[in-house]
């Protein structure tokens, strides 16, 4: 089986991050594979078995369809030469690409639905040219059970087309490489203070300035509490810029994108996370991370994080965009060990099982191959 993966850049995010686990866990299955991205990252990138292909998109798009010609037409002539069994489109854009390159869907395409649909899509045209473009997949992939839900109610895509296959992390890739006290001391935090975290771009769907104002109220509650950012984004300079104004620059720190996850979960007593529910995610890989890594979660109960965390059991859920419960939530488990410790033990061990990519993969494998059978 040959199987060809459409990716962004390979930079460290999210549905990059997990073509990059399903990859290396299909190459141990004998799978033969390709991987073609958009475009180059703009920051540190994630491994693929083999070399990527750049298919050179840049901002010079067409109107109209927003594709850039030149990508898809070097896509349309890999797909011609590698002739793969199987075209995986890893989210939107990426699907979008796949489309425009070969509309009759030879070979099959699978379209992973990583994330929510934003308000502006919902309705009117635009609605109705996204119902349109999510038929013409072959199958699609919901990576939570309400993503799924939405996608069949919202744009009328035959259930029979869609199967949720839930988001998935490799284990390896966030094991610590040092321990606990040594990335606090190489970050310049008290080893006996309490850390929390926030994982993920520093853009618009983040709200990082609504994860500032939480660690804004936590570290007033809690003097020894600190906060990093692990991520990077256009809204960088604004996290900066309100941490100096608010006189947490001791006590905060925006670290960008990172390669040592696992040191820094490991250093972490709480991930905290206040994305919105507009474009959010389907199901962040951040919080599987942090589970698995064995730090409670709190988050808002939006789309398919109520699927990874438990509330009262492996974390903390508060009501969409309710930054005061959120907030509360923070505190709580900041001040409370034996809690974090009882959540971080239960989250460890259930979601190294349920999501550990050695466990999604091979539906990814049975869905290829009943596709291949069918067609």
């Amino acid at each position: 089986m040959r199987v060809l993966h459409v990716i962004t850049s390979g930079q460290r995010r999210g549905g990059d991050v997990f073509a990059s686990d399903l990859a290396a866990e299909l190459d141990t299955a004998g799978i033969d594979q390709m991987v073609a991205a958009l475009r180059a990252p703009a920051g540190p990138v994630v491994p693929y078995p083999g070399n990527v292909r750049l298919l050179g998109s840049s901002r010079r798009l067409t109107p109209g369809i927003n594709v850039d010609a030149r990508a898809v037409k070097a896509l349309r002539e890999l797909i011609k030469r590698w002739r793969p069994d199987i075209v995986q489109a890893h989210g939107g854009e990426p699907f979008k690409y796949v489309f425009a390159a070969d509309p009759r869907r030879r070979p099959p395409v699978v379209y992973r639905r990583i994330g929510g649909a934003p308000s502006w899509i919902k309705r009117g045209p635009r609605k109705l040219v996204h119902a349109q473009l999510m038929r013409r997949a072959s199958r699609i992939v919901a990576v939570a059970e309400s993503l799924r839900r939405e996608t069949i109610a919202l744009f009328g895509v035959a259930p029979a087309t869609i199967r949720t296959i839930p988001n998935g992390v490799s284990v390896t890739r966030i094991e610590p490489t040092r321990q606990r006290d040594e990335t606090r001391h190489v970050l310049g935090i008290p080893h006996d203070s309490v850390v929390t975290v926030s994982l993920g771009a520093l853009s618009w769907e983040k709200d990082p300035m609504a994860q500032l104002e939480i660690a804004r109220r936590v570290l007033r509650a809690r003097q020894n509490v600190f906060h990093i950012f692990v991520g990077d984004g256009p809204l960088r300079g604004q996290v900066e810029e309100g941490i100096r104004a608010s006189g947490l620059s001791d006590r905060c720190f925006v670290l960008g994108s990172r390669t040592d996850v696992g040191d820094l979960l490991t250093a972490s007593d709480v991930y905290f996370s206040a994305s919105l529910a507009d474009g959010m995610e389907g199901m962040p890989a951040t919080v599987i991370e942090a589970g698995m890594a064995g730090v409670p979660v709190a988050a808002y109960s939006i789309l398919g994080v109520p699927e990874v965390v438990e509330h009262g059991v492996t974390g903390l859920l508060a009501s969409q965009g309710d930054i005061d419960q959120l907030s509360r939530h923070v505190v709580e488990l900041t001040g409370d060990p034996s809690i974090r410790r009882a959540m971080g033990e239960v989250a460890r061990k259930r979601l190294r099982i349920d999501f550990d990519i050695r466990t999604i993969a091979p539906s990814y494998v049975d869905l290829y191959s009943n596709l291949l059978s069918a067609g």
